[in-house]
């Protein structure tokens, strides 16, 4: 230590000229280098090892120990080491009291989270397998009936449709037809309905005849913004005689049974239509073989599309066997053409009337065949509309609202009890885990169940139904 602080005080350029003068007194004439020239390894020996310090410069290093100036740099010498270490260990100290007052908050932190995420995101899940049975149906007789007890309640559901194909005929025969057509009948005799008969004759002005096929009534004039209105009606007449040429374009007709009386210029009557339709001669017609053909594939294509349209829009809750549907089909045709025409048109209208049974109810007559139920259990059949339908007694017609209708099931029917899922999550919501098999005890469809819950530590249900989910399976 004392040579080390000695160094510090010593000026650097004082410590080199003392070296160049010790040089300079000791620089002698040269001598023989084999014995006075010294080695490397010398040289390095010597600088490794303490110098030998003389008597004189002891003394003056005593001296500079014992100085003021030295025991004042010594002694800051000592503080900054001393102060050095203190800073040191102050720095040691503040960052582990930050560090484990880090630790505390970030774990608290963690714990705040957990329990916020408890009470705001907390759910359940209930799994719950219903019960189920096959039940074996052996042509097994029910009954249908509105406003009955005993029996399944059925509504009749009615759908129409229409398919249009183009034939060319291939035939011939003689056609007679009578033209027809629109007229209005004006009476502007007086302000009394007059009354014509059927067959009244209606004459136009190139003297061609047509009369009514019904009676007539024809109205009484009006006064209109003091003007006299006469009263009118429209009419179809028909041409007195077949044949093309009383198919006529629009005229004016006179009443032949009013002539020479007062009324014969007071009632008249004007064309709304052209006459048309007349004929008589050889037409093209398609061959009742055609026809038939035709026929049957437009009655199959329409009566499939009517079942597919029936079951599309049968109400929910309802259910519809094809052998409780009834089919109308009516055909239209103008199986007569002009020698211009080249296709026949031929319409085919369909009706059907679907018997339609309450689903609810026939499965629970379904499964009381099997089973007994008690008022409060629900019960549906997944495979009701698979099983096998047929009426007591055949019938091809349509039956009424207000008839009993006898009918009888066959095949196996898979039976599956059903639950309230909303009355179950509001019977479990906020009770305690603990009372889960009681409340589950109340709903018999139920064969077994298990709760789970997203966070263990809560002892209840949640508060609301809607956080709790119910899982149904069917073993």
């Amino acid at each position: 230590m004392v040579k080390k602080v000695i160094q510090d005080i010593i000026s650097p350029k004082k410590g080199e000229a003392h070296a160049h003068r010790h040089a300079g007194h000791d620089k002698k004439p040269a001598v023989s280098s084999h014995r006075n020239t010294r080695t490397k390894e010398t040289e390095e020996v010597e600088d490794v090892l303490p110098k030998r310090l003389s008597a004189k410069e002891k003394a003056k290093e005593q001296v500079m120990d014992q100085s003021p100036i030295f025991e004042k740099m010594k002694q800051r010498h000592e503080e900054r080491e001393s102060f050095s270490q203190e800073y040191s260990s102050g720095r040691k100290g503040l960052f582990k009291k930050r560090m484990k007052a880090g630790g505390i908050g970030l774990g608290i932190l963690t714990i705040a989270c957990v329990v916020a995420y408890g009470f705001l995101f907390y759910s359940s899940t209930v799994t719950i397998h219903l019960k189920h049975a096959d039940i074996s149906l052996d042509n097994k007789a029910f009954q249908a009936k509105q406003q009955s007890p005993d029996a399944v309640p059925f509504q009749i559901m009615s759908l129409s449709g229409e398919q249009t194909v183009k034939l060319t005929p291939t035939g011939e025969k003689r056609v007679t037809a009578k033209a027809s057509g629109k007229i209005v009948v004006y009476n502007a005799y007086n302000n009394q309905p007059q009354t014509l008969i059927k067959n009244t004759r209606f004459q136009s002005s190139d003297g061609k005849i047509f009369r009514t096929d019904s009676l007539v009534v024809v109205p009484g004039m009006k006064k209109t913004g003091g003007k006299d209105v006469p009263g009118s009606v429209t009419v179809t007449v028909f041409a007195n005689e077949a044949g093309p040429e009383y198919n006529i374009g629009l005229v004016d007709f006179t009443v032949p049974g009013f002539k020479g009386s007062p009324r014969f210029s007071k009632f008249y009557a004007r064309s709304k239509t052209a006459m048309s339709g007349g004929t008589d001669g050889m037409v093209k017609v398609i061959s009742d073989d055609d026809m038939k053909k035709a026929k049957d594939s437009m009655t199959a294509s329409l009566r499939e599309k009517l079942i597919a349209d029936a079951l599309a829009q049968k109400p929910k809750g309802t259910v519809l066997y094809p052998n409780a549907m009834f089919f109308t089909f009516t055909d239209t045709v103008n199986n007569s053409v002009t020698s211009e025409e080249k296709e026949v048109p031929l319409t085919l209208k369909g009706t059907v009337d679907a018997i339609l049974f309450d689903e609810t109810a026939l499965s629970r007559q379904i499964a009381q065949t099997s089973v007994s139920l008690g008022n409060d259990e629900e019960i549906k059949i997944n495979n009701i509309e698979k099983l096998d339908f047929s009426w007591k007694t055949p019938r091809g017609n349509a039956p009424e609202k207000t008839e009993t209708l006898d009918f009888s099931l066959n095949g196996t029917a898979n039976a599956v009890w059903g639950v309230d899922e909303n009355a179950m999550k509001n019977k479990l919501a906020g009770v305690k885990k603990e009372e889960f098999t009681a409340i589950m005890s109340q709903f018999p469809g139920v064969e077994k169940s298990k709760p789970s819950f997203n966070v263990f530590w809560r002892s209840c249900f949640p508060k609301t139904a809607e956080k709790i989910r119910i899982e149904t399976l069917i073993d």
